[in-house]
């Protein structure tokens, strides 16, 4: 029989250290090894119990090799484990090492520490530097205790569900809660070579097949093997490798729930920028010429003006559009615009909306919308949509400057008032009016349209004709722009109505403190569809964006329609490292590209 061993443990606040005895013939406790470890910058945190129930499980899966199935017991100057299970809600950290703590068995006593001696020296002893060990990306352990579990079965309310270990000790030593259970399973296991193999009838076939029963603290790292060894497998497929190999209670639902966790997998999710989270929040519809949405075509090639970009701007009631070609697209020239365009032909509008471009977002800008009392709305970042009346404006426009350059792109400047007019006479599909209608309150004449009649002599003089004549034109031009907002508002609720009609799942909120990957928009090559983890730090329910933050604490530069987000999933109450940042990555790639030369 093999002589029984002892562990001691013991913890600083920087390292963890155990040394593992055996107890000679002479009654003398020999060292058969030492270990030790440098606590990381989150286990330094922890409280002192816990750092030394941390160094009880480092010994005991560093050395379970020699413990398991042998006597031993382990000493350690604290009571972690009276501790632990004196707490109202531990935390799921806690929980998780109660549950493998529980697999070993131990037998766990108090040793002063003045007696604790090489334990004590391996926590705190000076070593030369090393290099941490680059952490992987993926949790070690997966799984928690339910405060309540309701099942059928009495096995199913072990807490590590390793009851059919059971089987390797003689039925005397069944734990009474369970033994009637044990008994009812046991034709469906064998003990082959110290280990459990449970037996599984091969389908379309009278023969069984041997599947090895696979104990708690192994699991997440065997699914994370075949999860990982073969290409980051989905969940369907990891399954089918492992069913026919290994077995454990509910192993489907614990290869699911580990994949779902998996970083990786999740940067690497589809980003579909076609399927929509939340409902549509219409604008309201202004008084004409009070809403102006303004948006930049470009870069364009270069014309032998000069110009490369299209500053647009269109009216949001009559839909009436505007367009100048710049050479360069500054705040100074947006201003500009702004100035001759608009409040020189239409007065100050109430509201101008824009992109959070550098170059409207300038402080030119800002001071300029803000000395005419004009109030600045933004949409949010890499979502059109909010600006979808200037968006579609821009593709209508662009689509006629190609037709009339007809290949010599450099001409395109040569065609923008003849492009203009054309947006101008065309009649608006939800309104019913051309925006030229809307503006002056008559159609225009075009080439070859017939003369009207001109009024003579007798009605020109006659200022009560006249005036009665332009009431009636005002009156008509009243008419109209009031019929093209209620056409306006009307449209919008059936848009309202047949895009919430297109939300598959329920509306994506986010809470305060919530983990999310953000889309990546500018994605090279082969990197990720998703970057983050942010954390939520501001909300918007109103337009349903988020301002969210860096694990690292840097804010991310403007909010974020929820779109664009996607909920995290972890391991644990939080998330204290960033997977993937493209910045960061780029940074750490290029450098070592430049350490090779």
């Amino acid at each position: 029989m093999t002589k029984p061993f002892r562990i001691e443990c013991d913890a600083s606040d920087f390292a963890i250290g155990a040394v593992l005895l055996q107890e000679e013939e002479n009654g003398v406790w020999k060292p058969l090894a030492f270990e030790s470890k440098k606590l990381s910058q989150a286990e330094r945190n922890y409280p002192a119990q816990e750092r030394e129930l941390l160094s009880i499980l480092h010994a005991l899966r560093t050395w379970r090799c020699f413990i398991e199935g042998n006597e031993y017991q382990v000493f350690t100057d604290h009571l972690p484990l009276k501790y632990l299970r004196s707490q109202n809600k531990p935390t799921p950290r806690l929980v998780r090492w109660l549950s493998e703590i529980e697999l070993y068995d131990p037998d766990i006593l108090y040793k002063p520490g003045t007696e604790n001696h090489v334990p004590d020296l391996l926590s705190r002893r000076d070593g030369v530097e090393a290099k941490p060990e680059k952490e992987s990306m993926q949790p070690r352990y997966l799984y928690h205790i339910s405060a309540a579990v309701k099942s059928l079965s009495i096995l199913d309310q072990d807490p590590i569900q390793d009851w059919p270990l059971h089987y390797l000790s003689s039925p005397e030593r069944w734990p009474n809660k369970i033994k009637n259970e044990l008994d009812k399973l046991k034709h469906h296991f064998v003990i082959r070579d110290n280990q459990v193999y449970r037996k599984e009838k091969i389908p379309k076939n009278e023969d069984y097949v041997e599947l090895k029963f696979i104990p708690f603290v192994r699991r997440a790292d065997m699914v994370d093997n075949f999860h990982v060894g073969y290409g980051h497998s989905g969940q369907t497929n990891v399954y089918s490798l492992m069913k026919s190999r290994v077995w454990w209670p509910k192993m489907q639902n614990d290869i699911n729930a580990w994949i779902s966790k998996c970083p990786q997998c999740q940067l690497a999710g589809p980003a579909d920028k076609i399927k929509h989270h939340a409902p549509m929040k219409p604008l309201e519809v202004p008084p004409a010429f009070s809403r102006w949405h303004l948006d930049f075509i470009g870069e364009l090639p270069s014309t032998k003006n000069g110009n490369r970009w299209i500053l647009m701007a269109v009216d949001y009631t009559t839909n009436w559009p505007i367009a100048r070609a710049l050479q360069n697209a500054t705040g100074e020239e947006i201003v500009k615009f702004i100035y001759e365009e608009i409040v020189l032909r239409f007065g100050c509008p109430n509201e101008i909306l824009t992109d959070r471009g550098a170059n409207f977002m300038s402080k030119v800008v800002k001071q300029y919308i803000s000395r005419i009392k004009t109030k600045h709305n933004l949409t949010s970042a890499f979502h059109p949509r909010s600006n979808g009346k200037c968006e579609r404006l821009n593709q209508l426009f662009k689509k006629m400057l190609t037709k009339y350059v007809n290949g010599n792109v450099h001409s395109w400047d040569d065609y923008m008032d003849a492009a203009l007019f054309a947006c101008r006479i065309r009649k608006h599909a939800t309104t019913g009016f051309s925006p030229f209608f809307l503006t002056y309150g008559v159609e225009p004449r075009i080439p070859g349209d017939h003369h009207r009649p001109f009024m003579n002599e007798f009605i020109e003089q006659d200022q009560e004709i006249m005036s009665q004549d332009v009431m009636v034109h005002l009156r008509k031009l009243r008419e109209a722009r009031y019929t093209a907002e209620d056409r306006l508002r009307k449209q919008a609720e059936i848009d309202k109505s047949r895009w919430d009609s297109l939300l598959k799942d329920k509306i994506q909120i986010f809470e305060i403190g919530d983990y999310v990957l953000l889309r990546h928009e500018s994605k090279k090559g082969l990197e990720f569809n998703w970057m983050g983890p942010y954390k939520v730090i501001k909300r918007n329910l109103d337009f349903n964006t988020y301002q969210i933050q860096e694990i690292n604490g840097k804010t991310y530069q403007s909010w974020v329609h929820t779109d664009r987000l996607h909920p995290v999933k972890y391991v644990g109450t939080s998330i204290d490292k960033s997977w993937y940042i493209p910045r960061m990555a780029r940074i750490d790639t290029d450098a070592k590209l430049n350490n090779q030369h």
